[in-house]
């Protein structure tokens, strides 16, 4: 295996030593495709928050969930976090984040909407 220093970041020197770059891309691409997603809708002391669970943790770590939360509250203008599998997301955003999630490469048949309110 050759690595090449000059000119290169620490990011692109690193996915070629762990065989990352254009196998990483292909594989979020392949989970974007078959991951279920369901979106619902819970009612805290009050206050609503969508959670986005995408149901088994390794196919959301392998989609990157941190830079989805970070892009889904910047394009919602929420606030939220991340639960082990699932986003929180501050407010009923369910149809908003059903589009932004299609628009981000999610296929729209295995995104799945509960519209009911759970209490908690």
């Amino acid at each position: 295996m050759e690595i090449k220093l000059p000119g290169q970041d620490a990011e692109d020197i690193i996915d070629q030593l762990l065989g990352g770059g254009e196998d990483t891309a292909l594989m979020q691409t392949i989970t974007k495709e078959k991951a279920l997603i369901r979106i619902r809708l819970e009612n805290r002391r009050g206050h609503y928050v969508t959670i986005v669970d995408f149901g088994n943790s390794d196919d959301a770590k392998q989609l990157g969930i941190k830079d989805l939360a970070r892009e889904l509250k910047k394009r919602l203008a929420a606030g939220g976090t991340i639960r082990d599998s699932w986003i929180e997301i501050q407010g009923d955003h369910r149809h908003k984040v059903k589009k932004l999630l299609v628009e981000m490469g999610f296929k729209e048949e295995n995104i799945l909407i509960d519209e009911g309110v759970t209490e908690t």
